[in-house]
């Protein structure tokens, strides 16, 4: 088992750029390897357009990480890329079962006050967890052999408000825009939800590929506020289910009661 200190004394004995084909040859390790043994380097080692790697000379031997502090290093940078996460799954309890209440009437007062967040960034973080949520899904990410995820909140911006199958294969259409090993940015995320959400007249193949499974997850509610008005919303099966939650909760005889309660309740915390 080769290890990147190992890759580093192998690579520093060359002037100029090395092939990591050729690297690996050397080593009698997978390409594969090697190559993430390279990006563990860091600023330690560069490569060009040719993925050609080589040391940068002006790096004194003191700065390389023995093996616990690289361990060290890579947990503290998990937990500073999934903070957005936490911080969404922790806003999400907090107004989904209303803990604000004792000192405040509604959520957007309460994380302005308690966080200093504006009610849109608390729900773009709360999204943002939803979205990590339904990527970290068990199934998905055993059909994908993948374990990236996004490490920003912004990633997955572009992703909220879509059933989760168009959120996975979006997600999944990104990391392979990124190059197939690394996190997506958020324009990749947004390049490929365009490519997955194309109209019908050119609709691009994945897209068409998963419609007809995604059609039996809407639902429809009929919404009729008053005589002579009349209109069909549509939902995703999850939203769906959602509001019927919500509907059983404050027992509802119609999810356009609940409805006309959500929307009482945001005009009250305007």
């Amino acid at each position: 088992m080769i290890s990147s200190e190992l890759v580093f004394v192998q690579l520093s004995q060359f002037d100029g750029f090395v092939g990591v084909v050729e690297l690996a040859m050397m080593l009698e390790a997978s390409v594969s390897q090697v190559r993430k043994l390279l990006q563990d380097l860091g600023d330690l080692v560069e490569s060009n357009d040719r993925d050609e790697w080589r040391v940068i000379r002006n790096i004194t031997p003191e700065r390389i990480l023995s093996a616990s502090e690289r361990a060290e290093r890579d947990r503290l940078e998990q937990t500073v890329e999934q903070s957005f996460f936490v911080l969404g799954s922790a806003l999400k309890i907090l107004r989904d079962k209303r803990l604000y209440r004792e000192t405040h009437s509604s959520f957007k007062d309460y994380v302005r006050d308690r966080f200093d967040f504006t009610r849109a960034a608390a729900y773009y973080l709360i999204n943002a967890s939803e979205v990590v949520e339904n990527l970290r899904c068990q199934q998905f990410v055993d059909t994908n052999k993948s374990t990236i995820l996004p490490t920003k909140e912004s990633q997955c911006r572009e992703l909220g408000g879509y059933p989760p199958e168009i959120q996975r294969q979006a997600w999944k259409r990104a990391v392979e825009l990124a190059g197939g090993n690394k996190v997506p940015s958020a324009r990749l995320v947004k390049r490929a939800v365009r490519e997955i959400t194309q109209t019908e007249d050119s609709e691009p193949k994945l897209f068409s590929e998963t419609k007809r499974s995604l059609a039996p997850s809407f639902r429809e509610v009929n919404y009729q506020p008053g005589m002579g008005v009349e209109y069909t919303v549509k939902l995703d099966e999850e939203t769906y289910n959602r509001l019927q939650r919500y509907q059983d909760k404050i027992k509802s005889a119609t999810k356009c009661g609940a409805i006309a309660r959500l929307l009482d309740a945001i005009v009250e915390s305007e």
